[in-house]
């Protein structure tokens, strides 16, 4: 069992990291609790039937997998629907699927009723070391990813790695390419071990590690204004190539992407190569450049004409430069 403590101010929470955790929910949160599971019409079966029987009042809502379930229209309709089965604002909602569902479900609890508690069970790598972590939560407008939202901190973070084990590989490398980004702009070890070994060898304490990074930045900056911008490597572009390719492309291969795209520097650019070579995610994709620009020209980070972005020019040490949104067509 590794636990890791984030003491956001007056939002303190652990983060559980154990095989077979789903078996002992109930050590860790409160299952006599009103509870609401939102998950995706795509969960394995076999977790809620861990997980079901643990609670004592339990609703369970299905959103159809992927990022089109990221709407007003999915949000709106799942909050009327609870309302009209009378659930209370002391119910608590549990994100159980990836980050597509975490996302949604922190969103939805930060506005129904005023706010609700709501606890994170990540079943993907990507929400694993990333999104279920550090309170950003959010939905997608018609023009771009992620731009409405809010911050909310889940009560508890529950994450069991023999989750792993049934999902598709294209999901697993989805979720290969942020911890690659990890690597890449705070831990040069990562990389090496990433480079030397399986992604999956020693998997728990590699999400662990992973979350440190992220637990670290996220205390440094908790309202992404700064330094948490950091973890946006590769995001600018690859967030615009994800919208284009109208979510064809899983998140994890759109970031892949932009990480090259945003890298000017040869040797670095052909380290990430090789790591993208070795875990199956892309390089390239076609698109046209000025429809990327103009996604890019309506990214939430946008100000003033200047926009930051996470740079690395050198392994495991990225930093945040501003730059024009002008200068942005020639990395792309």
């Amino acid at each position: 069992m590794n636990i890791i403590n984030i003491p956001i101010k007056d939002n303190e929470y652990n983060v559980y990291i154990s095989n077979n955790l789903l078996s002992h929910l109930e050590d860790y949160i409160d299952v006599s609790r009103e509870t609401v599971i939102i998950t995706d019409t795509n969960i394995p079966p076999v977790y809620l039937e861990k997980i079901k029987p643990k609670f004592n009042d339990l609703v369970i809502k299905f959103i159809p997998q992927g990022e089109h379930s990221k709407s007003m229209e999915m949000a709106y309709l799942l909050i009327n629907e609870l309302l009209d089965m009378n659930v209370s604002r002391s119910s608590q909602f549990i994100a159980l699927g990836g980050g597509v569902v975490g996302d949604l479900t922190g969103f939805i609890s930060s506005i129904y009723m005023r706010g609700v508690d709501f606890i994170q069970i990540p079943t993907t790598l990507l929400s694993q070391i990333d999104s279920s972590v550090g309170g950003k939560t959010g939905i997608n407008s018609e023009n771009s990813k992620n731009s409405i939202g809010s911050f909310k901190q889940p009560i508890a973070v529950l994450i069991d790695p023999l989750t792993l084990l049934t999902l598709e590989d294209r999901q697993l490398y989805n979720g290969y390419a942020e911890m690659i980004k990890y690597a890449l702009i705070r831990s040069k070890p990562l990389y090496e071990a990433l480079l030397k070994d399986d992604i999956m060898a020693n998997i728990e304490q590699k999400i662990y590690d992973c979350l440190i990074i992220k637990k670290d930045i996220v205390l440094q900056d908790t309202f992404d204004k700064g330094e948490r911008q950091l973890l946006n490597f590769g995001h600018t572009i690859g967030h615009a190539i994800e919208q284009y390719s109208k979510y064809n492309l899983l998140h994890g291969e759109a970031i892949s992407v932009g990480m090259v795209n945003i890298t000017t520097n040869p040797i670095i650019k052909s380290s990430i190569c090789k790591l993208l070579t070795k875990y199956n995610l892309p390089q390239s994709y076609e698109y046209n450049k000025s429809e990327i620009f103009n996604i890019i020209k309506n990214d939430k980070k946008v100000a003033s004409n200047k926009i930051n972005i996470a740079f690395v020019e050198e392994l495991g040490n990225g930093f945040i430069t501003s730059i024009s949104i002008e200068k942005m067509k020639e990395y792309l």
